[in-house]
Formats: structure tokens, sequence, C-alpha cells
């Protein structure tokens, strides 16, 4: 008789590619694997090998409040191993505003918060640390991500993500760095991001580019927002396949980026709010980059802001106090080093990988 796994994960497109994390050592510890998860994410356990079941819930379907968790013990009961991985890394390794912790002194949350996010979910499930890619796409999707490049990006490129949800979570000076990289290391750029608030990034960037480059060439935007006709806008499986294709990825803490996460393509990352161990520990082929805790001693916080009033500001006050602290320098030389670190990767290869 089939002994059946269920992981639960709902929430945004990082959180369950991180969860994802944990399908490979049920897979090959013998169970049957189901994945539970809302929407909006569905789309990155597309192709995925380990997955034999794929549940998906709209809002609602789950009853809030106490209920909430009522609801996941009872589904428990029908599986031979069954894990919630809803709040693992947001409570688990991070402070809410609304909590005790979030005021808490900074050693003691760094103290509470340590660990690895995907350690954290292996943890959970109880599997062994069998760390592997995340996301796959296949053949076709493959193809069809290429003829897109090739469409508008001729040879190598390095793709920025934009932005993550939070104010912390994208570098004042940005626009600066993509502007010289285009310029003087003749580097293609794709700008990619989503919603409308990466949208006016976006442009905020293209312009910068154009008045410091005098000229917009080599700056690739892809930012799928309201504004969009739908059949234009880019949905989650076509934006992270073509973010697999790019020869170096330079993002925060993003959803996209930990699509790539374990995949050769060098990577630049800079984190904020969490640690480097949180983050990017076990990560392949990357370079993370973060503030001076002599300079920024607030770095790392592990606080969820919300919005800027929470946060210790950079000098425009717009940005957080510890990415504007990862200078234009530190971000030039890692992309120098991962740009030519990329001629020793062979290219990303669809990867449908053995379940045995």
């Amino acid at each position: 008789m089939d002994r059946w796994a269920c992981v639960a994960r709902l929430g945004g497109i990082g959180d369950n590619l991180i969860a994802a994390s944990t399908l490979r050592p049920l897979k090959r510890m013998g169970y049957k694997v189901e994945v539970i998860t809302s929407s909006m994410a569905q789309a990155v356990y597309l192709h995925n090998p380990f997955i034999d079941k794929l549940t998906v819930k709209e809002d609602g379907d789950i009853p809030g409040g106490p209920e909430w968790q009522k609801w996941f013990v009872a589904r428990a009961k029908e599986y031979d191993l069954f894990a919630n991985l809803s709040h693992t890394c947001e409570v688990r390794h991070s402070c809410q505003v609304g909590g005790t912790q979030f005021w808490a002194r900074p050693e003691y949350r760094r103290k509470l918060c340590a660990g690895s996010f995907l350690e954290t979910v292996h943890d959970v499930v109880g599997v062994p640390y069998d760390f592997g890619p995340l996301y796959f796409c296949s053949e076709e999707e493959k193809e069809v991500a290429l003829s897109a490049k090739n469409a508008s990006i001729k040879g190598d490129f390095i793709c920025w993500i934009i932005s993550g949800t939070r104010i912390d979570k994208i570098h004042p000076y940005a626009p600066y760095i993509i502007a010289r990289v285009i310029k003087e290391m003749g580097i293609p750029i794709l700008l990619m991001g989503v919603g409308t608030k990466q949208h006016e990034l976006a442009e905020a960037i293209r312009n910068d580019v154009t008045a410091h480059n005098s000229s917009r060439d080599g700056l690739h935007v892809i930012v799928s927002h309201e504004g969009l006709p739908e059949e234009k806008r880019w949905g989650v499986r076509p934006s992270l396949n073509l973010v697999m294709q790019a020869n170096l990825v330079v993002a925060p803490d993003t959803g996209p980026a930990w699509a790539v996460a374990m995949e050769p393509i060098p990577k630049v990352i800079m984190v904020s709010h969490a640690s480097v161990e949180n983050v990017t520990k076990h990560w392949v082929n990357t370079i993370t980059l973060h503030a001076d805790p002599n300079e920024v001693p607030c770095w790392p916080c592990h606080r969820l802001h919300d919005d800027i009033s929470t946060c210790v500001a950079g000098k425009d006050k717009a940005s957080s106090a510890c990415m504007e602290n990862i200078s234009v320098d530190m971000v030039l030389e890692a992309i120098d080093k991962q740009w030519k670190a990329r001629k020793q990767v062979t290219g990303n290869v669809v990867r449908l990988a053995d379940v045995g």
C-alpha cells in the first residue's frame, strides 16, 4: 500500500519555492507526495517531478480565525506524514509588528530568528538536508523563454529583480549601478518585476539610465502590472522561465531569486532584514552582500516592516539603511566577479530530475 505525505504551504512565490525543497527527500523516502497551496503560488509546482498530487485552495476555501489551524489538523489524519509549512519563515525567522518579539532587544531577536529557511522547513517535515533545484521548467517552456530572450536580447545578459514586497528590499542606488554596468561593462540587463509599484520603479530606472548613458540601449524591462492589457502581462512561469535563462541574477531576497537558488547560474543577492544564514546558506554559486553591522548596528533586524516608520531609514529616507550600506562598489565588484564566473557554467538545462 502506498504511503502518502502531504506538505501544505499557503503564501507567496518564495515561500512555496522554499517549501518545495522538502519534496525531493520525501520522494526518496518512498512517499507519494501531495502539495496543498494557494492559487497565487500553484504555478511554481508545475513540472515538479516529486509531486504526485497538487491541491489548490482559493481564498475562502479554508476557514479563518481559530478554525484555520483546525482545518489542517483534520486534514493531517488523512496522511501517513503531514506538515503545514505556513508561517515557517515569516514567524519562525522574522518578527511581525503586532508581536512582542518585534520590539525586543536586537540581540534577542537575532538569537530567536537565527537559522536557515531551508533547514527549518526540512526540520518541520522531518527529512534530511537533501537540497537541490527548487523550480523545474519543461523543454517547451525553455524554448519559449529562449525565443523571448533572443527576440530582444542578443547574447548573455543579467536579470535584475527590481525589488521585493517590502521597503527594505530595494537597493536605492540600483539605477546608477545598472547604468554603469551597461555602459562600462557592456552587459545587457533585463529588469524584472510585477505590480504597479515595481512598474513605477522600472520607469524611474529607465529614465535614470537614459539620462546617465544618453541612451536606454542595453536595458530591457519586463514588469507585469494592471495597466497592461491581459495579453501583454507575463505570468509567474514565463517570468521564472526567463530568469532561468539568465547568465547572472542580481536581486534582493525575493521569490524569483529563490527559483535559481540551487542552480549553477551565478547570483549576487542583497539581504536586508534577514541574515545571510537565513537566506543564502546552501545556495549555489552565490555572492551575498549585506550591511556592515559596525556601520548599521540594527542589521539584521529580523523585522517585517510594513512601512519605513519601523525601519532605520537611509539618507534618502525612502529606503532602508541596511540596503543603502551595500555600496555601489561592492555591488559592481560582485557583479564583475560573477560575470566572469559565468564562463564556467555551461548554461541552464531543463532538469526533470531522477526521483529515485
